[in-house]
């Protein structure tokens, strides 16, 4: 069973989050912060970005998910935002932590849909390596643009209408590029690092 730990200050809000990720059956911890036992062994972490500006944040083998207020956040203009596999606006439905939870646990990333247009507005680059992003294709672009916002490649393939085959070749060449390991280290990237997408109209 996938252990969920939650370091979420704010009463009203935990007991909300706790009783979402508990409906699909997955076992929920407690924690004051991300660097206790219960974080660390667990699957995933489920915590309040003004949890994260007062305490250390955990290793990179723990994914973690951070809850913000909107597109003010000051996550965005922290370097936590590159350490997030996934961002959820804390207003969102339920439905929103439990879709967080269940791509990151699948290795992939995760942006509140209501999130996305400020991310894809472009976020001024902080400590992504300089050139790299320079390498992308202009539909390598496209879709690492649309990987970040948490697309399948099903998604993207109807998206930009061409092949899934043709988008895994893009994706691979992209987490090549950029010297990802997987689809949520390519979002955590492009969430704080990210070129200016050049999506075509299709």
């Amino acid at each position: 069973m996938e252990r969920i730990a939650l370091a979420i200050s704010t009463p009203s809000l935990h007991r909300r989050v706790g009783d979402a990720l508990a409906e699909p059956g997955w076992e929920i911890v407690a924690c004051d912060g991300p660097t206790e036992v219960p974080a660390r062994q667990a699957h995933v972490v489920v915590a309040e970005s003004e949890v994260l500006t007062t305490r250390p944040v955990l290793p990179d083998t723990v994914p973690l998910i951070v809850l913000v207020c909107g597109s003010d956040d000051a996550f965005w203009r922290s370097p936590l935002s590159r350490r997030a596999a996934g961002v959820v606006d804390r207003d969102d439905p339920d439905r929103g932590f439990v879709s967080a939870v269940h791509q990151v646990l699948r290795g992939r990333g995760w942006i509140s849909p209501e999130l996305v247009p400020h991310v894809l507005a472009g976020m001024t680059p902080q400590s992504a390596p300089s050139g790299r992003f320079e390498q992308l294709t202009d539909r390598e672009h496209d879709v690492a643009a649309l990987v970040a916002a948490g697309m399948s490649n099903s998604e993207i393939a109807k998206k930009l209408t061409i092949e899934r085959s043709t988008v895994k070749f893009h994706v691979s060449n992209v987490l090549r590029k950029l010297e990802c390991r997987d689809r949520a280290q390519l979002a955590v990237l492009l969430n704080s690092g990210r070129p200016t997408p050049r999506l075509r109209a299709v």
